[in-house]
């Protein structure tokens, strides 16, 4: 199948499969990346004879597991690759598969399959944290939190503090570990769904300096969106992509709130906008220690002094590499207007091209 070919069908049945999927409301742009994702290493594990590659089973790995810490069940995920590796079918008809390709589309099937239910497994509590974590499936999936209440017989407030947690396993820290110190804290279990790579955590009200305090010293990432009782499914899903944006743009630990990253998160939408904002610094695709300045003077608020030192360059060397930068991407870097053009750029750029050097490399 052609490179084009194949584009195309991913596109094709990533959006079928997310008109199967019920929406909290008008978001899903993680989600639709992470599909996008797992449906290109699904086509491609189904196109190879050879060994399956890490990356892609990886990638469907991640993604299974951040469904799973929001609540999404995992039979409409199990129900979501039948239906994607069905699609697959019917969109490369008409034509008759031979005995290695039905061998290999049912080993890809099995694979994805196994990963899938492997990565729900890793969220499954320990006996004392099974209620907690039926609580906040349960909270998750939209059921009103009265039915919740008299169900599980457990307090639920009116307004939670919904906390998206990215973990690093060979760090210190984890998830586990820091939603035992909120319920501390707090003086009341935290509900949480929780995997080795993170969660998602709805702690009681507002909890904002407790949880700035506690994540001090350790290496995880958090998210965190307000939200009453009613709106907790929609809240997380803002949550997981604030926290997205965040791992992808900063790379720093610590918490992260919606209006610290509002501007961001807008500009990182997938659109015609985001693409336009990307395409400004294509110009320095190959000249990668032009990119580098820019990033380092844009991080260090335009100051020639202090990205001089940052690059131990001489500060003219730092205004001709802008003056250069300048005449590449068409755009006058004195002007104001400009200098926000390629602000706005490398944000977009930082995160359609996560490959790509960042100030600290």
């Amino acid at each position: 199948m052609s490179a084009t070919r194949l584009c195309a069908q991913t596109e094709h049945i990533v959006g079928q499969l997310l008109a199967t999927i019920p929406r909290h409301g008008g978001r899903g742009n993680l989600l639709r990346e992470e599909i996008r994702g797992v449906v290109a290493g699904c086509l491609d594990l189904v196109a190879r004879d050879g060994p399956r590659p890490a990356t892609g089973m990886s990638r469907i790995h991640r993604a299974a597991v951040r469904w799973a810490v929001v609540g999404v069940p995992i039979e409409t995920v199990h129900g979501m690759v039948r239906e994607g590796f069905r699609l697959h079918m019917d969109g490369s008809a008409p034509y008759s598969p031979g005995h290695g390709e039905i061998g290999r589309l049912m080993d890809a099937l099995h694979a994805v399959t196994a990963t899938v239910s492997a990565a729900y497994r890793e969220i499954t509590p320990c006996a004392d944290r099974a209620e907690q974590h039926a609580v906040a499936a349960a909270l998750l999936a939209g059921r009103r939190g009265a039915k919740v209440a008299r169900e599980y017989g457990v307090p639920i407030a009116e307004g939670y503090t919904v906390l998206a947690v990215s973990a690093d396993p060979a760090n210190e820290g984890s998830a586990a570990d820091f939603r035992d110190a909120l319920s501390r804290r707090s003086g009341q279990p935290v509900p949480a769904l929780l995997s080795g790579f993170g969660g998602t955590l709805l702690v009681p009200g507002a909890f904002e300096p407790e949880v700035r305090e506690l994540l001090a010293g350790t290496s995880l990432t958090v998210a965190a969106v307000g939200t009453t009782v009613d709106r907790i499914p929609a809240a997380a899903d803002i949550a997981h992509e604030v926290l997205d944006v965040a791992r992808r743009l900063h790379g720093q630990p610590g918490l992260y709130r919606f209006d610290d990253l509002a501007l961001e998160y807008q500009l990182t939408r997938p659109g015609p906008g985001r693409d336009r904002l990307t395409a400004v610094l294509d110009p320095l695709g190959a000249h990668p220690e032009l990119l580098r300045t820019l990033r380092v003077h844009v991080r260090n608020d335009l100051n020639r002094r202090l990205t001089a030192r940052a690059l131990h360059i001489h500060q003219n060397t730092v205004d001709h590499r802008l003056k250069r930068i300048g005449v590449l991407v068409g755009l006058d870097s004195s002007r104001p207007t400009s200098l926000w053009w390629l602000r706005a750029a490398l944000v977009a750029r930082g995160y359609t091209h996560p490959d790509e050097p960042g100030p600290d490399d």
